[in-house]
């Protein structure tokens, strides 16, 4: 065991040094230095590892309620369980949508609970209209809004979008589709955490009833170049002078008309604003495209990148990175990017200049934290108001490690949705409400 543990950040430095070589040599060899360069030239919105829409806005979290009523939060470490799910839903052929009437508090809940079925849910509420565009789908009512879909197992002939904000419900009708492949999703070697559906302050939420175990993970890094960012969102790729002022703590690059872009040193962050777009109001469909669209065009890396937010009142729509099946909070203080997109006609992005590349080894033991009303209680001990609690969730901390500046450790923790601010249960016991 001893040896094991010398050994591993030995592995570890080689892992980051084969990684490092690696990408001397793609970006040393002139002749890929040159395709890259045209491409950022010619087409600077163009990236080889950007996702579909339909991908970044796929759900966020699966339960599974079995036949006699349990819960289990579910994920596969090797295949995107989200991404398998939609597949299989794809191939449903989906007919009229029809709002469920006189939905009592007991009845939603129950929903939330439907023996034998699947609960999709998404961390913010998106539209009917993506939801054709994730599913492959031509359900109406297109402006409708929900945040999770239930799908029956049992033969149902359809399925329901749920919106915890009014409680409301939806049928919708399914002329063909099969759960067999469902079920044999769910027979996968997946990792499984039990859970009951309970309400807390306006939402229902994946209670997990006793302490839980999760693995820490350390992933290379990758610190995109201010250069990267500047060509994209200030030159766009063209010949344009750019100025540079350096303050203490940040960079200001501005194209001298209406564009600027404050690269901060220390925390890794940057912010883009742009006081030249064209004065409109967007509808809540617009503005999810729309971001999509910005996020594209900054060019951080999309491949673990989702949907997770959107903020009606500033018109802020937030991806998070997610490992695991389970999102990175602390990347930045948004996550990893925040689009605003103002009728005024000004545009404003925040976004990390790290992003995850590959899982290394590591010697960081797994980490069992509390039952989620055992963090409730150990808050509302300590002074916390409970009803001020918004949203409890699993998540993983972002930290430097100590053996490579390339490399993050990611610990699991809870974090805790307190008067609109995302915090760590153990920050927030520390600080004593």
């Amino acid at each position: 065991m001893k040896i094991t543990k010398a050994l591993l950040p030995i592995g570890l430095t080689i892992a980051v040094a084969i990684s490092v070589t690696l990408s001397a040599l793609i970006w040393t060899n002139p002749a890929q230095y040159e395709r890259n360069r045209q491409r950022s030239s010619n087409n600077p919105t163009t990236e080889l590892n950007t996702r579909p829409q339909k991908d970044v806005y796929l759900p966020t979290q699966v339960v599974h309620t079995d036949a006699t009523g349990n819960q289990q939060l579910l994920n596969n470490r090797k295949i995107n369980l989200t991404s398998e799910i939609r597949t299989a839903l794809s191939n449903w052929k989906l007919g009229r949508i029809s709002r469920v009437r006189d939905v009592s508090h007991t009845d939603y809940l129950n929903a939330l609970k439907q023996k034998d079925s699947l609960l999709l849910s998404y961390a913010s509420p998106i539209n009917v209209k993506l939801f054709n565009t994730v599913f492959s789908s031509n359900v109406s009512l297109q402006n409708t809004q929900f945040s999770r879909i239930m799908v029956p197992l049992n033969g149902d002939k359809h399925l329901y979008l749920l919106n915890d904000t009014n409680q409301e419900m939806y049928r919708v009708t399914v002329k063909s589709g099969a759960a067999k492949p469902l079920r044999g999703i769910l027979r996968e070697n997946l990792f499984r955490i039990p859970i009951h559906m309970q309400w807390l302050n306006g939402s229902a939420m994946a209670y997990m009833p006793s302490s839980v175990t999760v693995p820490s993970y350390s992933y290379l890094v990758n610190h995109q170049s201010t250069d990267y960012f500047t060509t994209r969102l200030l030159n766009n790729g063209e010949a344009t002078n750019v100025t540079a002022k350096k303050n203490k703590d940040n960079t200001i690059y501005s194209d001298g008309t209406s564009k600027q872009l404050t690269v901060y040193n220390k925390p890794g962050v940057a912010l883009y604003e742009d006081y030249s777009a064209m004065q409109a109001t967007l509808t809540f469909s617009q503005q999810l495209k729309a971001s999509y669209q910005a996020v594209k065009t900054i060019g951080i890396p999309m491949e673990n990148l989702r949907y997770y937010g959107y903020d009606g009142d500033n018109n802020t729509v937030t991806y998070r990175s997610f490992v695991e099946g389970f999102p990175i909070f602390n990347q930045s203080d948004y996550g990893a990017a925040r689009i605003q997109i103002l009728s005024q006609g000004v545009r404003r992005y925040n976004f990390s200049l790290y992003s995850l590349q590959v899982p290394v080894p590591n010697d960081k033991k797994s980490i069992t934290l509390p039952g989620t009303q055992a963090v409730i209680d150990q808050l509302t001990a300590a002074g916390y108001n409970r009803k001020k609690i918004g949203s409890i969730q699993l998540g993983y901390q972002w930290a430097a490690s100590s053996v490579s500046d390339k490399v993050v450790d990611l610990t699991p923790t809870w974090y805790v949705n307190y008067d609109g601010t995302w915090k760590t249960y153990k920050q927030m016991l520390k600080t004593n409400g």
